[in-house]
């Protein structure tokens, strides 16, 4: 009777050893899983608003092509840039960024770093005014056709959502006077509800025969209860700047702006616990600051707010620029074809290297540092340039880009196509093989 007991307790060590012998034998899936990273394809404007565009290329050989074309074949590009551009570019995905330079006329000239596009795509800057020439451009760079919400704001309302749809491979151009008319503030956000979008918000604008200046506004994808703008241009004397919010959601916002300067850091009057309303673009204007350099901001709202910062010049002809929300700097190059310009990095802790080549083909090395801001400004014109942070803190950088037309130019620093990562299996014969 005792005997089935006595077979239990010796049957249960020899499954356990089984089973240790079994997992010895066969090869651990893992083992069999390989790590493949990408990255993804971004999109280039084409010629906005009678400009001349050229588009600098982080490496040679990168696969491309243009958006409207009649064929969907990738093929080489040998050289650095691409001048004459009047259609969108498609450009396979790689570690380096894409800038797109437009100049429509002496001094109004614009840049762009080029975007991947996504669901959702936020522009907060703009006008719809009586001066306005700006465009709204809407890429459809898949092979079928996509469907686009455009969701308009302006200084008092939301407005009705216009829906479009894009033929496959193609773009359509939009003015801004006929999705806001008349008013001077606005702010979009683009959905996508199906295929590969992509779209660029050029500032345009012009009264008779005079060009008043052109600026890019930088998309973001979401708002944010802290986000950070650097970059901006400190001379008081021959600029002045303006804030401008806006609240996606349903509860007004108590905001509180951080001024970060090689000067110091303070928080300007009026805006230590400033009042937004909710679902409308409030414009405030920006005290005048006396800076040696280049400064950037740091916005704290108890809600999540999309906040841009508009600069106004007055030397030579005149030109604006937008800067907006920036993403934490990764590694990544960027080729800035030959203009100069200021660097600003603002963060908890400041460290980066920047590599690049001299006019005379030089390799240059700096590390750039400091404790909540930084301020790098490399003397001579600037190709091809290598960020690599230094710390796992989150930093933020912008440039003021000079080409020496006069005209303004921020550019934000960012990795415009991050790698991604997939696990793949790896055939294996010995997974069916005895060991």
């Amino acid at each position: 009777m005792k005997f089935p007991e006595l077979s239990k307790s010796l049957l249960a060590p020899a499954l356990i050893v089984g089973a240790v012998a079994v997992a010895a034998l066969v090869p651990q899936a893992k083992a069999h899983l390989t790590s493949h990273d990408s990255y993804s394809a971004v999109v280039c404007p084409g010629a906005l608003g009678g400009s001349s565009e050229r588009i600098t290329l982080p490496a040679k050989n990168l696969p491309l092509r243009a958006v409207n074309g009649t064929s969907a074949t990738l093929k080489p590009q040998k050289a650095m840039s691409i001048v004459g551009v009047h259609s969108p570019i498609f450009i396979s995905g790689n570690p380096g960024s894409e800038v797109a330079f437009e100049s429509i006329s002496g001094s109004s000239t614009a840049d762009t770093a080029c975007e991947v596009g996504g669901a959702d795509q936020w522009f907060i800057g703009g006008s719809a005014g009586v001066t306005s020439q700006s465009v709204l451009e809407i890429i459809n760079s898949g092979l079928s056709d996509s469907v686009v919400q455009i969701y308009p704001f302006n200084s008092k309302i939301s407005l009705a959502p216009i829906s479009l749809t894009i033929k496959a491979n193609s773009d359509q151009q939009v003015k801004l006077a006929s999705i806001v008319p008349g008013d001077e503030s606005v702010a979009l956000h683009i959905v996508t509800e199906s295929g590969r979008v992509t779209s660029f918000l050029l500032d345009h604008r012009k009264s008779g025969l005079k060009d008043l200046g052109s600026s890019f506004v930088t998309p973001v994808e979401s708002a944010a209860t802290t986000s950070f703008i650097s970059g901006l241009y400190g001379s008081s004397g021959k600029a002045v700047s303006m804030m401008r919010f806006l609240v996606p959601g349903n509860i007004n916002a108590a905001v509180h702006l951080t001024v970060f300067s090689q000067d110091g850091t303070f928080t300007p009057v009026g805006f230590d616990s400033l009042a937004v309303t909710h679902q409308r673009i409030v414009d405030i204007a920006l005290p005048k600051f006396a800076f040696s350099g280049p400064y950037g901001i740091e916005i704290n709202s108890d809600q999540p707010i999309l906040a841009a910062t508009l600069t106004r010049t007055s030397a030579a002809s005149g030109d604006f620029a937008w800067a907006n929300q920036l993403t934490p700097i990764s590694r990544f190059r960027v080729n800035l074809g030959g203009v100069g310009g200021e660097f600003f990095f603002i963060g908890k802790s400041v460290a980066l290297n920047a590599q690049w080549s001299d006019a005379k083909g030089k390799s240059q090395s700096i590390l750039i540092s400091g404790e909540s801001s930084a301020l790098w400004s490399p003397i001579g014109p600037l190709g091809l340039v290598t960020f690599t942070p230094l710390t796992k803190e989150a930093m933020y950088g912008g440039a003021i880009l000079s080409n020496g037309t006069g005209g303004l130019n921020y550019l934000p620093l960012l990795a415009n196509a991050l790698v991604s990562g997939a696990q793949l299996p790896t055939p294996d014969i010995r997974t069916l093989a005895r060991h």
